[in-house]
């Protein structure tokens, strides 16, 4: 009797993996379903599982292939993929090696979010010098949101837990469906005209495309982007994008996310303001000290008595000076004395007045010029002649 063959795990594994790869259906095969645990890896990668209403088929997109797609894959959303289905021998499952993807059902609301996103895009509302900053420490702020659910409470809870004396607004809108846009912007509307509060957060969970399409609307767009008052967008989960995320001043993955970055810890600012006390102390002691120190330099080198060693210097030269320039003073003045009263002696001795003295006269004609000729005057013409004590007219004969 021939003895059964024994297969190891492997062995089926392969057998089935060359059974698959040589079916020509399932090497290029497009599936229509529901995405579920989607997961974007820090490699590139999607990972993720495709279902119906009956069953599940796991999926793997690399990143060759994932770096093309013009949305973003979300749980919940119904796509229509095509790829090849093998056999992943380690684990003995089979999956979809996706190449493409694309969205089923949500192609007129994707190309109406691309659309309207390249639009505000241009004008210049996702522009990063337009947002507005979020102030450290609010003192009031305003949530748009539902009324009641879990979001509303999630920030309470986390506003609450990392800082006492929260003050917050809530303007009830609706999240979902027709109404979304008109409600929040009502909201926004309203916290502006009233200026009551210092941030607005706009929350909702996560949910479908099609749940959140509600905030991809240009006047909700442009209502945000008009806003004097900075807003915050927590719209659904981290893998979530809205019009609302791209032209608000902040965009927060998650509503409790948003109430983390709009509160900070309390306990952590404390801390801070400790910490920076205790530095600016140690600072200004260590300041002290070496300028005591530098002081006590200065004692010691005696280099407090230079300046008066100094002034006492200079006041010696200045008075030495004031004596050289007196002596030469004094002497000029001698000299020049001197040479004056020689100078007088020979303007006295050549002096007109001096030969009137000694019995002499001076003739002038009557215009006081001096005659020194009898070609000077003329027969009847009147002169004076000068004397040492007098004068006389008289008439030329």
């Amino acid at each position: 009797m021939e003895e059964k063959r024994i297969y190891s795990v492997s062995d089926i594994n392969k057998y089935i993996k060359q059974l698959m790869d040589k079916d020509t259906l399932l090497n290029n095969i497009s599936i229509r379903g529901e995405i579920t645990n989607f997961k974007a890896h820090y490699t590139g990668h999607f990972y993720f599982t495709l279902k119906d209403e009956a069953s599940t088929i796991k999926c793997i997109m690399f990143k060759g292939y994932a770096q093309f797609i013009k949305f973003k894959p979300a749980d919940g959303m119904k796509v229509v993929i095509n790829g090849q289905i093998g056999v992943f021998e380690r684990d003995g499952v089979y999956q979809i090696y996706c190449k493409s993807m694309s969205p089923e059902g949500l192609g007129d609301l994707y190309l109406a979010y691309e659309q309207l996103k390249n639009k505000l895009q241009k004008e210049g509302l996702f522009d990063a010098s337009k947002k507005k900053k979020i102030p450290f420490l609010p003192k009031r702020v305003g949530v748009i949101t539902s009324r009641t659910g879990a979001v509303i409470r999630d920030i309470i809870n986390v506003t609450t837990r990392r800082y006492p004396n929260v003050d917050l607004l809530i303007y009830p809108a609706a999240v979902q469906g027709v109404n979304v846009a008109s409600t929040v912007i009502e909201g926004l509307k309203t916290f502006n005209a009233l200026n009551n509060v210092d941030v607005i957060i706009i929350a909702r969970g996560g949910g479908s495309f099609e749940d959140l399409f509600g905030f991809n609307d240009e006047a909700l767009a442009r209502q945000i982007y008009a806003s004097h008052i900075p807003v915050v967008s927590a719209v659904g989960h981290e893998t979530d994008f809205t019009i609302c995320d791209f032209v608000s001043d902040l965009r927060a993955p998650t509503p409790s996310a948003a109430a983390e970055l709009v509160y900070p810890e309390y306990s952590e600012i404390v801390n801070r303001i400790l910490t920076d006390k205790k530095r600016t102390i140690i600072a200004i002691k260590n300041y002290i000290d070496r300028k005591r120190q530098y002081v006590e330099k200065l004692k010691a080198a005696k280099l407090e008595k230079v300046p008066l060693d100094k002034i006492n210097r200079y006041r010696i030269i200045i008075d030495n000076l004031l004596s050289k320039s007196e002596s030469s003073i004094k002497y000029k003045v001698e000299k020049y004395r001197t040479r004056c009263i020689k100078s007088i002696s020979k303007i006295d001795a050549l002096s007109p007045l001096k030969t009137l003295t000694r019995g002499y006269s001076v003739t002038e004609n009557i215009d006081g010029q001096v005659i020194k000729s009898i070609n000077d005057v003329n027969k009847d013409e009147q002169i004076r002649i000068k004397l040492i004590d007098g004068k006389i007219d008289a008439i030329v004969k």
